[in-house]
């Protein structure tokens, strides 16, 4: 198996600040969702989400998306491909999606949000 391509991009990028005082704790909601777009071109996009509700209060609302778009080469067997989407292929777009929410919270003027390192089993397919 071969990868020809990879197109990394932002698909969604949103803060809200509710500007609440206090101490919060962080409840992350962690999806993936995998795209076929024709025989050898695949979309990963990779979701972030921290909201703020009255069960689990939390000063901001922050939505991130990150797609990878990977190509393979022709004739790569549909499990290959599979396998590679669900953790190589997380694993190469995840550092974007932690960088893009220290960056969008910092560029913000609020407490940056650094994301941990994580098993790239954590994102839930939807």
């Amino acid at each position: 198996m071969r990868v020809i391509n990879t197109v990394i991009h932002v698909k969604r990028a949103s803060l809200v600040n509710h500007m609440l005082k206090g101490n919060f704790q962080m409840f992350p909601i962690y999806t993936k969702n995998i795209e076929k777009n024709d025989d050898n071109n695949y979309t990963l996009t990779l979701n972030f989400s921290v909201l703020n509700t009255k069960e689990q209060p939390f000063p901001i609302d922050l939505t991130v998306s990150v797609a990878g778009v990977f190509t393979f080469e022709p004739g790569t067997p549909e499990n290959a491909i599979e396998d590679f989407l669900q953790i190589p292929a997380v694993q190469i777009i995840y550092p974007h999606l932690r960088s893009l929410v220290s960056s969008l919270t910092a560029s913000s003027y609020i407490q940056p949000i650094l994301l941990p390192l994580v098993d790239a089993r954590v994102f839930q397919s939807v």
